[in-house]
């Protein structure tokens, strides 16, 4: 059955577009306290789906969270992979490729009016036979109904600090919870756990055209982005992009590297006497990559000259050179996409564990 929300709408009112409303207009909550969703790197796309129910429940608004929990053949979408719809037939996020969103979303919306939590089927043996994947698959959504206000705001505290968590969903009772600590994800006694690690934090420090694309085409593969430069120039050409600066002022600036094991660090300068500090404290930090710019020649001396400044041997290996997987990329833009394909396969890695 395909539900004819346009009358909810209408009571409720023009509240934000029926598909979403523009991450730039979701507010703080009540009395200005909890975790601002604008602030929320302008909302990941995991953070989404939580902010837009948060918001909506606090006007009164019933919703759910969707997670794709099982996966039959082909599908567009991994699992864990989530969706928020609300009771007047408005979402956010994807399960597919956007080609059947609206019509999953009317099905939630009956799943919402029930209270009680549902496992759908769609796709390839769903008896939504109207409802079909090009790619022929099917998938599983546990829909989870009317989530808490506390759970919805400690998930978006937890990512907006970084903090890696798991939601355990458990349809059998219709309750949800955090859980803290290293988890597998997947089924496990009933439940449908759904692990959060933080998004890839790139620390890109340099100058010049390799630094500035590199930048523009990190924003736009959604990396949480710090940048730091002694160019103002380049930090100017920059200052549109949702990312935090710093301005370097010595070779031996006394910033405190941003840094956790989820960020890679990427130097991108020609005058090397810009590297060997940032690059110390990156091989000895948290992190999952380090690399910098040059030649292999340049990388040994580079080695050489770390390991004189006390690094050991295994701190020296951590750094990358030359990076990138194609080599010799001397275009800003192939240099752009060889190095942060890099830096994504190092994350694959690190979250297989």
């Amino acid at each position: 059955m395909r539900l004819d929300t346009s009358d909810i709408v209408a009571k409720r009112g023009p509240v934000w577009p029926r598909r979403h409303r523009p991450i730039s207009e979701y507010q703080t909550g009540r009395g200005g306290s909890g975790p601002s969703f604008a602030s929320l790197f302008e909302l990941s796309r995991e953070a989404e789906p939580f902010a837009f129910l948060a918001q909506a429940k606090e006007q009164g608004i019933q919703g759910a969270l969707v997670t794709i929990c099982a996966v039959d053949g082909s599908a567009p979408k991994p699992l864990g992979t989530q969706m928020a719809v609300l009771e007047d037939g408005r979402y956010v996020g994807y399960v597919s490729g956007g080609c059947v969103e609206a019509a999953i979303a009317s099905e939630v919306v009956e799943t919402i009016a029930a209270r009680r939590d549902a496992i759908l089927r769609f796709g390839r043996g769903s008896r939504f036979i109207d409802i079909r994947f090009p790619c022929g698959g099917g998938v599983e959504l546990l829909i989870h109904v009317r989530p808490e206000a506390f759970l919805l705001r400690d998930a978006l505290s937890c990512l907006q600090r970084r903090q890696a968590f798991t939601l355990a969903f458990d349809p059998a009772s219709s309750h949800a919870s955090i859980v803290t600590g290293p988890v597998q994800g997947g089924w496990s006694e009933g439940r449908y756990l759904r692990p959060y690690r933080p998004r890839t934090r790139l620390l890109l420090v340099g100058r010049g055209s390799e630094f500035e694309v590199m930048a523009r085409v990190a924003e736009a593969g959604e990396f949480d982005l710090v940048l730091a430069s002694p160019d103002t120039d380049s930090l100017q050409a920059l200052s549109h992009l949702r990312a935090r600066t710093h301005l370097l002022t010595a070779p031996d600036d006394p910033w405190d590297l941003p840094m956790d094991a989820w960020t890679a660090t990427v130097l991108l300068f020609h005058e090397h006497e810009w590297e060997d500090t940032i690059l110390a404290r990156a091989a000895t930090a948290e992190g999952f990559y380090v690399g910098a710019l040059g030649s292999a020649r340049s990388h040994a001396t580079r080695r050489n000259r770390l390991a004189a400044m006390g690094l050991d041997q295994e701190q020296v290996n951590r750094i990358k050179g030359p990076i990138g997987l194609i080599g010799h990329a001397r275009d800003p833009s192939v240099l752009a996409l060889s190095v942060l394909s890099e830096v994504a396969m190092a994350r694959i890695e690190l979250d297989r564990g």
